[in-house]
């Protein structure tokens, strides 16, 4: 591929990419994670074969990228690094549609972004890509090299512990159930 491509296929993108990052490894670190994940793809640019894979290609080098540096620091190493406590002038803040400061919807974003913190990384990854990327399970297994049907259990466990952290009601009217990743006592028979 031609580097005067590059720019035309990748720039619709970079906001996806901005929200999967910021999802994964916080707002703080979510531009230069962005940045990172298009500087790994210009290097490869050349070896993309079908321009019509670029948006996947692009999700999986910036999920590659967030995995990297959840790896070396851990997720969300302080309160102050969740996404929506940064100031509202901060850049990334336009990109992701932060509602402002002290209204309503911003303390439920807040309460919503605690709640992501706390699942694991695969099932927040899970939440990001679906959510925040638009990706259906097909998409996001085949990025993440796993079945349709783990992603759809991924994530149905990841909006059961959402819903108890947030500590809403189930579809029916009912209270959200414990969550099997959340709760120690919960015993698993093996199939």
């Amino acid at each position: 591929m031609e580097y005067e491509r590059f720019a035309p296929l990748v720039t619709p993108n970079t906001e996806v990419m901005a929200r999967v990052a910021a999802a994964l490894v916080g707002v703080s670190d979510a531009e230069d994670a962005a940045q990172e994940a298009l500087v790994r793809a210009w290097r490869a640019w050349p070896s993309l074969r079908d321009a019509h894979a670029t948006r996947a290609w692009l999700m999986q080098i910036t999920v590659n990228v967030c995995r990297s540096w959840l790896r070396k620091r851990g997720p969300y190493s302080s309160l102050d690094d969740l996404p929506g406590d940064q100031p509202p002038d901060y850049a990334l803040s336009a990109a992701l549609e932060q509602p402002s400061p002290g209204s309503g919807d911003h303390v439920a974003a807040l309460d919503l972004r605690r709640a992501l913190r706390s699942l694991d990384d695969d099932m927040r990854m899970v939440v990001a890509l679906r959510f925040y990327a638009g990706m259906d399970s097909t998409e996001i297994g085949d990025l993440l090299g796993v079945s349709p049907a783990t992603i759809r259990g991924r994530l149905r466990r990841a909006l059961l512990a959402l819903r108890q952290a947030l500590g809403a009601s189930d579809p029916r009217g009912r209270r959200a159930a414990p969550s099997p990743m959340t709760s120690s006592t919960t015993s698993r028979k093996d199939a």
